[in-house]
């Protein structure tokens, strides 16, 4: 089992995967201090990644253009493996959740938007295995949950609230939708008409901007974007509004309200700066420490992380790389080993492609791309 090829670990290979730690820091680049937080290169990747999620002794991140779920070793950062597809391929593989080890849960969002060729979501879930000693990865397909014939544009992501409720956000129309453990899938919150999207949650128009030195004129902003339970709350960014926000999961699932009603409990945790654009993505919380008050997240149109503090929305730099953090889309929290807790951030540049960016007649990527470890400073954990 995971758990017990971790604890088989023997000193000597401590002292190795301590030694690959550093080595990973001095080897590439590292980037300035902020408060303490320290960050470095922790893998670089050929292809775009997205989705990331990480269990005692395995990484997996999620390859949306190359079709595919890459398994890596946690501490070597080398693959090992990749997750099998489903029957017929994978869509467009987008997030991927760890509940528990043995567990993954897979957004696949089905491709990206078109008029002439509606994408299908899927949450499917795996149960898998890894024995370290011979270094075989296995992993089963157990669920698919579908979203036909439902009014869905994008699948944007997707959190585990619990074993039987998933919550999938849903960016271009504007919900929340809640798959549930028999597989029915209802709305949470959704607009009753979905013509007129809700304020708290449908996408908007975008003006024109600059992330780094490249033009970035999309035309639209999506709406709900990134998800995060702590505690009774399931948080949440906006590509539209910016900011972070969060909800009753009980409004969820309140049904003495229609889907559109529910939107009333929305709150705003902390509020886009005023006289800046910003889409926040990546939502994620340090494991195992549920009085932990900082939310991580990704500022992809300012090429950093920060942490939002939610009980007072006070905001802090985790670090402003532009190489480390080149439009940074998807973190996770790795278990705690050996004292040490680390970030992980996959930034997929998604600014360089023209398929994603009008203002652009070519892409203009960089590869390779950067997964980014950040050791933060621990007076900032445990408040």
């Amino acid at each position: 089992m995971v758990r017990e090829g971790a604890r088989m670990l023997s000193w000597l290979g401590l002292v190795v995967v301590l030694a690959g730690s550093a080595a990973r820091a001095d080897s590439r680049h590292s980037g300035p201090d902020h408060g303490g937080d320290t960050s470095f290169v922790y893998t670089a990747l050929n292809d775009l990644p997205h989705g990331i999620a990480a269990d005692e002794r395995l990484v997996f991140i999620a390859l949306p253009l190359a079709g595919k779920v890459s398994v890596l070793d946690r501490f070597t950062g080398s693959e090992i493996a990749e997750l099998p597809a489903p029957a017929g391929g994978f869509g467009l593989p987008f997030v991927v959740r760890v509940p528990r080890p043995g567990h993954l849960v897979l957004l696949d969002s089905g491709g990206f938007p078109s008029p002439v060729s509606p994408s299908i979501p899927s949450v499917d879930d795996y149960s898998y295995s890894y024995d370290a000693r011979t270094r075989q990865f296995s992993a089963t397909l157990e669920r698919s949950v579908r979203f036909d014939g439902l009014p869905v544009i994008f699948a944007e992501d997707v959190e585990v609230v619990s074993p039987d409720l998933y919550v999938v956000s849903e960016s271009v129309i504007g919900g929340l939708w809640l798959v549930h453990g028999d597989g029915s899938i209802t709305p949470g919150i959704f607009p009753d008409n979905p013509a007129v999207p809700l304020p708290a949650l449908g996408g908007c128009g975008m003006p024109a901007i600059t992330i780094g030195n490249v033009p970035f004129d999309p035309g639209f902003a999506p709406g709900i974007n990134s998800l995060a339970k702590r505690g009774d709350q399931l948080y949440f960014t906006s590509s539209c509004l910016g900011g972070l926000y969060k909800v009753p999961v009980a409004t969820l699932l309140d049904q003495s309200r229609t889907p559109g009603a529910r939107a009333s409990d929305i709150q705003t945790v902390s509020a886009r700066p005023a006289g800046t654009l910003e889409a926040l993505e990546g939502l994620a919380f340090p494991t195992g420490e549920p009085t932990d008050r900082w939310a991580y997240v990704g500022d992809p149109f300012h090429l950093r992380v920060i942490r939002i503090d939610v009980e007072t929305g006070a905001r802090e730099v985790v670090g402003d790389d532009p190489t480390l953090f080149n439009f940074p889309v998807g973190l996770t929290w790795l278990p705690t080993l050996f004292g040490t807790r680390e970030l992980l951030v996959t930034s997929d540049q998604e600014y360089r492609l023209a398929g994603l960016n009008p203002a652009l007649s070519q892409d203009e990527l960089q590869p390779p791309f950067l997964v980014t470890a950040v050791v933060p400073n621990e007076a900032c954990l445990g408040h």
